[in-house]
């Protein structure tokens, strides 16, 4: 086994104050088993923030993506950032599930954060995966996982069958931008990972959605009703129209409203949905509509003080 320990200094962009991070890389056999960066606190961690990136960005990325991880961790949050699979390599559906329930109780043990205080969210895919991971640990009353006391998601993809449907409708409608795209990739992911299309296993897609439209509690959705929860996303109707040619129900935006409105229906009034209008932005300096930049760092860490602390 190969494990290597890294300490360094990180400049936080919002204040010339530095933060220490520790960042952590395992593998066993060659074989992948862990990564993850995690931003710790001078005092006293306030809790636990687990941010999981999206398809195919790096623990590293996040950083540039975002101010979260920054402005968290100045605030007293310990902020890990951990990647949970190598897309390039695994194609085993539910890892990222097992390495996360096996990955929060040693971070909460490992750097000595406070109980009831953890909080689970991402970006993009990473958005469903922490959906999904809290969906799980509600669903078994006996279960040992940690459960999550707030989850947010930025621009998520929630129903796994209308990504598959958008990005295989994107596929006959471009055959010419077909080849190497992220829509031929996901499809064909899709299919393998889950036997074949949702027409075709709709059990299977219904199972890893964080939320299904097509079940009438929402499916795996229905265990957050107890849950503070917000979903973001930047709905430019404009911009997806010249860009991508793209109608808003193909878009996450169709996912989150949706989703929001199933669990205020179940009595979730701390379930919300952020329209975040124009904020999103690449650190190239891009304007894109599903950059996690959308997210107001500081916005949130306000709303998780209120809902952890009463601040």
């Amino acid at each position: 086994m190969r494990i290597i320990f890294t300490f360094f200094l990180l400049s936080c962009a919002a204040t010339a104050q530095a933060q220490k991070m520790d960042t952590v890389y395992v593998e066993k056999e060659g074989v992948f088993q862990k990564y993850y960066l995690a931003l710790l606190p001078e005092q006293a961690s306030k809790g636990l923030l687990v941010i999981l990136p999206g398809f195919g960005t790096m623990p590293e990325g996040v950083l540039k993506e975002t101010q979260l991880p920054q402005t968290a961790c100045q605030a007293g949050y310990t902020v890990v950032i951990p990647l949970l699979l190598r897309y390039d390599m695994e194609d085993t559906a539910f890892v990222f599930q097992s390495r996360l329930e096996v990955l929060i109780p040693e971070l909460m043990q490992k750097y000595k954060t406070p109980e009831g205080k953890f909080i689970l969210g991402g970006h993009s895919l990473g958005g469903n995966q922490a959906l999904f991971y809290a969906e799980k640990a509600y669903m078994l009353s006996d279960t040992t996982l940690i459960k999550p006391d707030l989850v947010f998601g930025v621009d998520p993809p929630l129903d796994l069958k209308r990504l598959y449907n958008a990005y295989a409708r994107s596929l006959e409608l471009y055959p010419e931008k077909a080849k190497g795209s992220e829509a031929e990739f996901i499809t064909k992911r899709f299919r393998r990972i889950y036997g074949g299309t949702p027409e075709e296993r709709p059990d299977a897609y219904e199972a890893a959605s964080s939320y299904y439209r097509d079940a009438r509690d929402g499916g795996n959705a229905r265990y957050l009703k107890n849950v503070p929860l917000r979903l973001y996303s930047d709905p430019d109707v404009l911009w997806y129209i010249l860009e991508r040619n793209m109608p808003m129900e193909w878009t996450n935006t169709a996912d989150l409203s949706a989703c929001i409105v199933l669990l205020r229906r179940l009595g979730n009034q701390n379930a919300g949905y952020v329209p975040c209008l124009g904020k999103g932005w690449l650190p190239n300096g891009k304007r894109h509509p599903h950059a996690f930049s959308m997210l107001d760092a500081g916005e949130f860490v306000g709303w998780v003080n209120k809902v952890l602390y009463n601040e």
